[in-house]
């Protein structure tokens, strides 16, 4: 085996595990799942409670590994809490992804207006 091949599989080898689960920036769990599945107007699994619920343990896994929400994370909850009713909630959530991620400050100020309209 050449040289230059060599050295292309130990690139590939060192690739593959910065790219592995463990080490992500964001802890994702089923996030995306549950993006997807709330879509999905006939999913029995896509009512607001359901999905809050799954994404609250996600929260708490998030927690107990040490890993941050991701982008949308707290915003998307937000919404289902909006969903749900829970107004008081909905705010902190958004609140907590504008702290966050401050580059999502003009799409949280705008959610959070909408809470306090009549």
């Amino acid at each position: 085996m050449s040289m230059k091949r060599r050295w292309c599989i130990a690139l590939l080898v060192l690739l593959g595990a910065c790219a592995s689960k463990d080490n992500m920036l964001y802890h994702w769990g089923s996030y995306p799942d549950q993006i997807y599945e709330g879509f999905q107007i006939e999913s029995g699994n896509a009512s607001p409670d359901k999905q809050l619920q799954k994404l609250q343990e996600e929260q708490q896994k998030a927690v107990s590994k040490g890993k941050a929400l991701p982008p949308g994370f707290r915003a998307h909850m937000g919404y289902l809490y909006f969903q749900t009713g829970q107004t008081d909630q909905a705010a902190m959530a958004f609140e907590a992804e504008k702290k966050h991620f401050p580059e999502s400050a003009t799409y949280m100020d705008f959610a959070l207006n909408q809470l306090r309209k009549p």
